[in-house]
């Protein structure tokens, strides 16, 4: 008899506490200003503005592992892919562009000129 009764409340502990609604879990997706447009085939054109309103153009060609980039439609700088451990790198002599996710950092001679 007291195994019956042990039985029934172990069951019913365990009936409610299935029961219970779990939290929804929200999502940690962030918007972007502007998404990426597929050109052709391995070309992948984007922007992005900073806090201060520049703006960074970039495209980025897949098949020849390069990025071009324009820092407020200025001049056009050409740069290399390199192999990140995730995210993206690209870099020349003086320019290095380096981010993940929706987060991108552009350095000159070692000094940060863009960063999102």
């Amino acid at each position: 008899m007291t195994k019956k009764i042990l039985f029934i409340t172990v069951l019913t502990v365990l009936l409610v506490a299935s029961c219970k609604e779990t939290p929804k879990q929200e999502s940690n997706v962030t918007p972007q200003t502007e998404a990426a447009k597929v050109v052709a085939d391995g070309i992948v054109k984007t922007s992005l503005t900073d806090k201060d309103g520049k703006t960074l153009e970039m495209t980025f060609d897949n098949s020849k592992n390069t990025a071009t980039i324009s820092l407020n439609s200025g001049e056009r700088i050409e740069l290399t892919g390199q192999k990140p451990a995730s995210g993206i790198w690209y870099k020349n002599d003086h320019y290095e562009l380096r981010g993940k996710g929706d987060k991108v950092e552009l350095t000159k001679d070692g000094k940060t000129i863009f960063k999102n």
